[in-house]
């Protein structure tokens, strides 16, 4: 059974999760803290990142990196529902929308972990930074969205991982 290794406020491992819920894949979900002494993660994700999730398969190799994973999925499990389009403009819009709603993630959490410094050794330009491709990010949401019907997840449609990472 294919195992997802995950921190509990990961959304990169969110999607995920409703990716292989959404096909009807069984998974068993483990719940790791990458920082903490006792990880396992280095010996699944060669790097050590602490970016989870990843994704050990049944013989006992990984994926990691959520888009990685999702790529995996939709290629290993083709008679389940499809998550992307086999129309190449809407699978790379979809992929384009998965790039910038995870590069809000990424930026969010840079801030929040900043933000947890101690007052003298916060950096306000790198806040200032991270807080530009939030709004940039929320910005290019709002224009996709109100140019592309595409992203409409109450249509009954499939979702795409544009959708579920937008979902997060």
């Amino acid at each position: 059974m294919l195992q997802l290794i995950s921190a509990t406020p990961s959304p990169y491992a969110r999607k995920v999760r409703i990716v292989l819920a959404e096909k009807g894949i069984p998974f068993k979900l483990v719940t790791e803290v990458p920082w903490d002494s006792t990880t396992k993660t280095p010996l699944h994700n060669p790097l050590e990142k602490l970016k989870l999730p990843f994704l050990i398969l049944e013989d006992g190799t990984s994926v990691y990196e959520s888009y990685c994973i999702l790529e995996y999925i939709e290629a290993k499990f083709p008679g389940t529902t499809p998550m992307l389009s086999q129309d190449i403009d809407e699978k790379l819009f979809a992929k384009n929308v998965e790039v910038v709603v995870d590069g809000l993630c990424d930026a969010l959490v840079f801030l929040f972990f900043e933000k947890r410094r101690a007052q003298g050794g916060q950096s306000e330009e790198w806040k200032a930074r991270q807080m530009r491709k939030v709004d940039g990010g929320f910005k290019a949401l709002a224009e996709w969205v109100g140019t592309n019907s595409s992203l409409d997840i109450s249509s009954g449609m499939r979702m795409s991982p544009s959708e579920v990472s937008v979902d997060m």
